[in-house]
C-alpha cells in the first residue's frame, strides 16, 4: 500500500476536474435538484479518477528504460548520452522523464514531456559537458506517466544509478589525430608544413614522381636504372618527447569554466599520442613543489595508457609550483637529450624572472618550448573604451599584464627557448603545430 501511495501523484487536470465537480454541485444546489443528482457528479468524479488508476497499475511492468553513455566521458567535450524507454501499456500514454544528474553539473531542469505509442520504445538524446575530472554519480531517470485526461499520474524509478569517471579528452585526443595524419589539416587550424633541410633519416631510393622534390635526384641511381630517382626520407624517431604539467596554483585560474589545468592536461594526452603515432617516445613529468608524477619516456602503445591514469588522478596544488625542484630532477633523471613541453603560467614579468634561471637551466640540456597561456579577458579590457577613472584603472592594468607577456615571450626567446603564447581554446592546437613544425626542421 505505501509503495502504491509513493508512486501515484495528482495530475496536472486534477484541480481543474475537482474545480469543475465542485461547480456542477453547487450549480445542482442553487437550482433545487434533487439530491441525488450531486450523487451523480461525485460518482462520475470518482469513476473517472479509479478509472485512470485502473489504466495506470493495470500492466505490472508498465515502462522499462535504460541509460546509455561510455564508462568513461571525456572532459570538456560534448558527451552524447541516450535515455531508451519501452511503454508497454496497450495504447498511447503521456510521459514526462526527469534525470537525476550528478552534483557537478548543476542542472536541476533536465525534463522532457513526450508521447509514446503503445508498445512503442522512444530515444531521448542530449549532451553533457563536464569541466572537472573525477568521479561522477549518476542517480536513477524518474518516468510520470498519464494518460489522455491526466487527472494521476504514476512514477516510475527505472534503476540507472551508475558512477561514471571523467578523464581527460580523449575525444580530443582522437579527433587530431585524424587530422595530423589526415589531409583536412586546415580546417582547424593544423599547418601543413614543408621538410626543411635533410635533417631526416635516410629511407629508400624510389622513382620520381610529379611533386617530388628535384633537389632529392640521385643522379648516379638515375643513370644506372635509365630513369630518374629520388632519395626519399623519413623523420628522425626515437625522440624523448616530454609532457611537462605544472600544476601549481597559478594554473587554477579558470577560463570558460575549467581551469588552465585541466586545459593543459587535455593537450599533453593529445600530443602524447601524436607523438607516438609519429614514432617518438612518449613521456609525462608533473611537478608541484615536487615531481609528483613521473612516466618514462617509451614507444610502447601502453604508455599512452600510463599517462592518461596519471594525468586523470592529477590534482592542482595550492603553493606554487618549485621550477628549481623540475630542474634538479631532471638533471639526476634524464640523461638524454630530450623535448619538454612545458605547459606553465606566469602572472607578470616579476614571477618570471624568478623562476628563469631554472628554465634556462632545463635549456642548456634539452630544448624546452614553454606554452603559456594569454587572457583573452585583458584584450577586451585593452580596447574598450572607458567612462570612468576605475575602467581607465584596470586598462592601464590590463595594457601592463599584456606588455609583460611579451617581454616574457621575447627573453624566452633569448634565452634558446621555443616559446608559444596561445589561449587556452586553442592550446591544443598551437602546441600540435609547434610539434610538426619542430620535425620539419629536423629539431626533434
Amino acid at each position: 500500500m505505501i509503495k502504491f501511495l509513493s508512486s501515484l501523484y495528482p495530475g496536472s487536470h486534477f484541480l481543474y476536474g475537482l474545480a469543475i465537480a465542485i461547480v456542477l454541485l453547487i450549480m445542482a444546489f442553487g437550482l433545487g435538484l434533487p439530491s441525488w443528482t450531486g450523487l451523480i457528479i461525485i460518482g462520475l468524479w470518482l469513476g473517472l479518477l479509479l478509472r485512470e488508476i485502473y489504466f495506470l497499475y493495470g500492466s505490472n511492468v508498465g515502462i522499462t528504460g535504460s541509460r546509455i553513455l561510455a564508462d568513461r566521458l571525456s572532459n570538456g567535450d560534448d558527451n552524447t548520452i541516450v535515455i531508451k524507454i519501452s511503454n508497454h501499456y496497450a495504447r498511447a500514454v503521456a510521459i514526462t522523464v526527469l534525470e537525476e544528474l550528478p552534483y557537478q553539473f548543476q542542472i536541476r531542469n533536465q525534463i522532457w514531456r513526450e508521447k509514446i505509442l503503445g508498445s512503442g520504445e522512444l530515444n531521448l538524446t542530449y549532451l553533457l559537458k563536464p569541466v572537472m575530472r573525477g568521479k561522477y554519480q549518476f542517480g536513477n531517470t524518474l518516468v510520470f506517466v498519464s494518460t489522455g485526461l491526466n487527472l494521476w499520474e504514476r512514477k516510475f524509478v527505472l534503476s540507472t544509478q551508475k558512477e561514471h569517471a571523467v578523464y581527460p579528452s580523449f575525444l580530443q585526443m582522437a579527433k587530431y589525430e585524424l587530422l595530423a595524419f589526415g589531409n583536412q589539416t586546415s580546417e582547424r587550424g593544423l599547418r601543413k608544413l614543408p621538410r626543411r633541410g635533410v635533417g631526416l633519416e635516410f629511407d629508400q631510393i624510389k622513382k620520381y614522381h610529379m611533386g617530388d622534390d628535384p633537389r632529392q635526384i640521385n643522379w648516379r641511381a638515375s643513370a644506372r636504372q635509365g630513369e630518374l630517382m629520388v632519395n626519399n626520407y623519413t623523420e628522425e624517431k626515437s625522440q624523448n618527447i616530454y609532457q611537462v604539467v605544472d600544476q601549481g596554483r597559478l594554473m587554477q585560474f579558470p577560463f570558460e569554466g575549467m581551469y588552465l589545468l585541466d586545459y593543459a592536461i587535455n593537450s599533453a594526452l593529445m600530443l602524447s599520442n601524436i607523438v607516438l603515432k609519429k614514432g617518438d617516445k612518449a613521456g609525462l613529468i608533473c611537478f608541484d613543489k615536487n615531481v609528483s608524477a613521473h612516466v618514462s619516456a617509451s614507444r610502447s602503445r601502453i604508455t599512452l595508457h600510463h599517462i592518461l591514469e596519471k594525468l586523470y588522478h592529477l590534482d592542482t596544488e595550492i603553493q606554487n609550483a618549485d621550477h628549481a625542484r623540475l630542474a634538479s630532477w631532471s638533471l639526476q633523471n634524464l640523461s638524454q637529450r630530450c623535448v619538454l613541453f612545458l605547459y606553465t603560467h606566469f602572472v607578470n614579468y616579476d614571477s618570471y624572472l624568478r623562476k628563469e634561471k631554472y628554465i634556462h637551466s632545463l635549456s642548456t640540456r634539452h630544448l624546452v618550448i614553454a606554452i603559456m597561456f594569454t587572457n583573452t579577458g585583458v584584450n577586451d579590457l585593452i580596447y574598450r573604451k572607458t567612462k570612468s577613472s576605475r575602467e581607465i584603472y584596470e586598462q592601464v592594468l590590463a595594457e601592463q599584464q599584456a606588455v609583460d607577456q611579451m617581454r616574457i615571450q621575447r627573453r624566452l626567446r633569448s634565452l634558446g627557448v621555443e616559446c608559444v603564447l596561445t589561449t587556452p581554446q586553442n592550446l591544443s592546437v598551437d602546441s600540435l603545430n609547434k610539434y610538426l613544425e619542430l620535425k620539419a626542421m629536423g629539431r626533434t
